[in-house]
Formats: structure tokens, sequence, C-alpha cells
């Protein structure tokens, strides 16, 4: 992506809460189960217990630990990012980090990155791009009764703005995503009329002032 005053490239990690951390909680007591379930079956045809033990977690380790694990763990370990482009263009995408390399002769498939395209439109499209956090603006998200999807790091995380818009089928939808000066300004240049722009904090700044 060319580089200039009003191209963007953000991205977050997802803050573990809720549903997303309940996920994560579960996937790894998954991880815990296979590992006893490779010890059960392995306990009795064996006539030894010790040996059991050692069959399951050695196939355990060459199974879960190097296959299943990076294909399962970054779905509930990822970035939310977006990227500012092409005149205007606004692309949110979730990040999984690299590929598993399955090709054998494409020599850079390692280095790709496995994203799953959440919603790319215009700026100039949004009909409000607001603070989540401001009581004013939330109460207009809630009363336009959109859909919200969750692109941003925390809803309770305090730059975290939301797009909203109308999708191709009529329905209002909403994406939070979290706002940093650089794609503030950018925004503001390509939708003024429906941007609302207020003053950005920053990790450890008292809020309370």
């Amino acid at each position: 992506m060319e580089e200039n005053k009003y191209n963007c490239d953000y991205s977050v990690a997802r803050k573990h809460e809720g549903a997303y951390l309940a996920a994560k909680i579960l996937l790894q007591v998954g991880y815990v189960a296979l590992f006893i379930i490779l010890i059960a079956v392995f306990w009795g045809p064996l006539g030894m217990q010790w040996a059991g033990v050692i069959m399951g977690l050695a196939i355990g380790f060459v199974v879960i630990v190097p296959i299943i694990r990076p294909l399962t763990w970054r779905y509930v370990n990822y970035d939310q990012r977006y990227e500012i482009f092409n005149a205007g263009t606004i692309r949110f995408t979730r990040n999984y980090g690299k590929k598993i390399k399955t090709d054998k002769g494409d020599e850079h498939a390692s280095e790709h990155n496995a994203e799953k395209l959440i919603l790319e439109m215009k700026i100039k499209d949004f009909e409000l791009i607001a603070p989540y956090s401001s009581e004013e603006y939330k109460k207009k998200l809630d009363e336009s009764g959109a859909r919200t999807i969750n692109h941003c790091s925390s809803p309770s995380a305090p730059n975290v703005y939301y797009g909203l818009y109308t999708d191709k089928d009529g329905s209002k939808c909403a994406i939070l995503f979290d706002m940093v000066d650089k794609s503030l300004e950018i925004i503001e240049y390509y939708n003024r009329e429906h941007t609302v722009v207020t003053k950005l904090h920053f990790a450890g700044e008292n809020l309370g002032k």
C-alpha cells in the first residue's frame, strides 16, 4: 500500500472478555481433554498404565501441540485491523497471524497472513462516525436499532468509535473500531459532514481530569 497522508493501517489485539474469553477457556479445556482421551485410549491395550500415559502424552505432543493448537488457537487470539487506502476506502479485517504452510511449492506461503474480511466500504458512505463512549452518541446508536459488529479491542476502551451505515439489504449496521489520531484526521477529511471529532486518550492518561 502506498504511504501518504491519506492512507492508514492500524491493528490492535482483541481483549479477552465475555464470550471471547469463554471461547479461549473452552479451547484450553479441549486441549487437556484430548490429552486425557489419548492417555485413556492407550491405557488398557498396552497392559501397562505408565506406558499408556507416556504413549498418550507422546502422541499428544506430536499432534496437538504442533498441529491442532496452531490451527485453532488463532481463532481466540487475533488482531482487529483496518486500513484506509485508495482515496477513502476503509477495509476492516480480522488478522489470525501467519498461515500454516501447506503448499511446499510456494516458498513465500509461510509469510502470508491469514485474515478474514469483515467490511469494506467508502468512508463517505457512513451515515455517522461517532465516539461509542459518548452517552449522547451511544443513545443515537441504540435508537437506530443497528446490528453492531465488534471490531475493536474492547467496547469499554476510551477511543472506540462506531461507523453507522446501511448494508446492501437495507439493514442498519454499525461497526466498532479503535480510533487513532491519524485515522480520525483522514476519516474527517473524507466524511466531514458525518464525523464527530473528539480528543483521543492514551494509555496511562488520567481520564478524570
